[in-house]
């Protein structure tokens, strides 16, 4: 899926060997930041949300720079890559709601090439 998901958006040949799981409860949130543990900057992130809705984040290359808000529902994927594969990014204050198949969680998967 992450692979699908990339070169859809332009990243063919993605091979993601790593998967960082977040689990968000109510009131949870992600500050901005940038992910920079990676050894190639040329591979995009690609990110799935899954369960309850969130508003994503999505600043400049300064922590400075104001981000725009994203709605983010259950299924949903956001790649970035290239010039913006080190923008700021973060996860505002997760509301309180529930989904059918994670409750009052929220579950977000991102694949990434680490090595």
């Amino acid at each position: 899926m992450a692979q699908d998901a990339a070169a859809s958006a332009g990243f063919n040949g993605f091979v993601p060997d790593a998967c960082l799981i977040n689990r968000y409860a109510p009131g949870a949130r992600l500050s901005l930041h940038q992910d920079k543990d990676e050894r190639d900057f040329r591979q995009p992130i690609v990110s799935v949300s899954l369960g309850v809705p969130a508003i994503f984040l999505f600043g400049g290359l300064r922590r400075e720079d104001k981000p725009i808000r994203i709605q983010l529902a259950h299924g949903d994927v956001v790649v970035w890559g290239g010039p913006a594969r080190l923008r700021y990014h973060g996860v505002m204050p997760l509301k309180q709601a529930t989904h059918r198949l994670t409750g009052e969680h929220r579950i977000n998967l991102t694949f990434r090439k680490a090595g």
